[in-house]
């Protein structure tokens, strides 16, 4: 009894339609395939750096360091000038912990909370160096040296943004 080829598809059709549906299936698979995600880039900053001193609380949310850390990493981001804080972990390690940043070159040194004892006599003791004293509301004025800024905590972010902008403007371009 002979076989009937008319119910049937020829091989070679069968075997270029798998291939076609393989071939699609294939690239489908490809282009929804996840990418593995971009290698991040490190931040380049300026030769410069701007440094606070905290008490013992660091910037924590809810001390009086939070939003003026908070201020200067805005500022941080907006120029590339690098900040960093160190807490001083009572008021006798005030001054040597204003001795550390200054070692360091900070072009600016912000103050809050309890670490800014020390940082007026600090002030006439570095002429060279550039401090910002952040008070807390009702605390009493200090006087200032021509070094030493003193602003009120409502005022200090807008301060600190115009400090670390001026170190930007200054700053030698990068790898110079």
């Amino acid at each position: 009894m002979p076989h009937s080829r008319a119910g049937r598809w020829p091989g070679w059709l069968l075997a270029a339609g798998s291939a076609a549906v393989l071939a699609i299936a294939g690239v489908t698979a490809w282009m929804l395939w996840p990418r593995p995600a971009s290698a991040p880039h490190a931040r380049q900053y300026l030769n410069v750096s701007a440094c606070l001193l905290t008490d013992s609380k660091g910037v924590a949310p809810g001390t009086p360091a939070a939003p003026v850390w908070a201020a200067m990493q805005s500022a941080s981001l907006a120029t590339h000038v690098m900040v960093s804080y160190l807490p001083a972990t009572g008021p006798t390690d005030v001054t040597p912990m204003l001795n550390t940043l200054i070692q360091r070159q900070c072009g600016v040194i912000v103050a809050t909370g309890t670490a800014t004892g020390g940082v007026v006599e600090a002030g006439k003791a570095n002429p060279h160096q550039r401090f910002l004293l952040v008070t807390a509301p009702g605390s009493a004025a200090l006087a200032a040296t021509p070094n030493t800024t003193v602003v009120s905590m409502a005022a200090a972010p807008g301060r600190i943004d115009q400090a670390i902008r001026a170190l930007a403007a200054h700053a030698p371009p990068p790898g110079s």
